[in-house]
């Protein structure tokens, strides 16, 4: 009885320490251009770690760092929604607060492409990555390398600093194709500001800015989904396991401080020009991916 008890707490650790990892790798590449999505499919495929493939695990650690990124931009964000308030309601403030005005906007047009496709293409693309994981994966971080590689050297050309609609509407179709695992949201976004002579900060931070929509948004779908069927939506979790309650939460808390760990250095990584050994880290493993989904798994 007692070997039992043993092997059954031994089980027990391993499986809390297999949702640590997974959270950290979450919150660690969510913020890098290297594709979070990506890196989760490949260290639970690679390393055969199991976790529930229903989706309220993956929703909590993508909110471990949407939390992450808001408490890190609090006093832009909190600037941006004043200022949009204030030129709605108090027009005497209009000269001063245009400039936040429109960049909400610019957020709202960005936001829209992916959007879309996450509401058309989200069914075709998970049937899809179904059935060939790795190898849809290998493509999407091949496509970031390439992406990252182009604009290797943009952080010391570039330095335009205000957003334009059109920048707003490249990026947006840009974004639209980060649903694909293995393609990196901020790869995309950071690549397409920075083709169109943006300052790498001000690239950065509009990137940011745009994943906190792009996160409520993907929330709000699964909500709905549930709401509608929620005798046959998978979340994936066990009310009756005890220790379920402690894998989510530790992974989710795991999830909240890499993405804050990420966030401090990110940033001194790209203006030191940084780019080209990102390109160079996607390359390798996206064929790495490739290799494992095409030979071995």
């Amino acid at each position: 009885m007692n070997m039992i008890i043993i092997m059954t707490e031994l089980e027990n650790l391993t499986n809390f320490i297999k949702y640590v990892l997974l959270g950290i790798v979450q919150g660690l590449t969510e913020v890098l251009p290297i594709s979070s999505s990506g890196h989760v499919a490949i260290v639970q495929s690679l390393l055969k770690i199991d976790t529930d493939q229903g989706i309220l695990f993956f929703i909590l650690i993508n909110l471990g760092s949407l939390i992450a990124v808001l408490i890190h931009f609090r006093k832009i964000i909190f600037r941006l929604v004043k200022n949009f308030v204030l030129y709605i309601f108090k027009p005497s403030t209009r000269e001063a607060t245009k400039a936040d005005y429109l960049y909400c906007w610019n957020i709202v047009i960005a936001s829209i492409p992916i959007g879309l496709s996450g509401f058309f293409l989200a069914s075709s693309i998970n049937s899809i990555y179904a059935d060939h994981r790795l190898v849809i994966v290998g493509v999407g971080l091949l496509i970031t390398a390439t992406l990252l590689y182009i604009v290797r050297n943009a952080s010391f050309v570039n330095g335009r600093q205000e957003i334009t609609v059109r920048d707003a509407i490249m990026i947006g179709i840009g974004q639209m194709f980060a649903p694909i695992p293995g393609l990196s949201r901020s790869g995309i976004t950071t690549s397409t500001g920075l083709m169109r002579k943006l300052s790498m900060e001000t690239v950065l931070v509009f990137s940011f800015m745009l994943y906190i929509p792009v996160s409520l948004g993907s929330f709000a779908k699964y909500f709905i989904e549930w709401a509608a069927s929620p005798s046959t939506f998978d979340l994936g979790f066990n009310i009756s396991d005890t220790w379920s309650y402690f894998y989510y939460l530790a992974a989710t808390i795991f999830s909240f401080f890499a993405t804050l760990f990420s966030l401090k250095y990110i940033f001194v990584w790209f203006r030191r020009g940084k780019l080209v050994y990102f390109s160079i880290y996607t390359f390798v493993l996206g064929i790495i991916a490739l290799i494992a989904g095409v030979i071995i798994i």
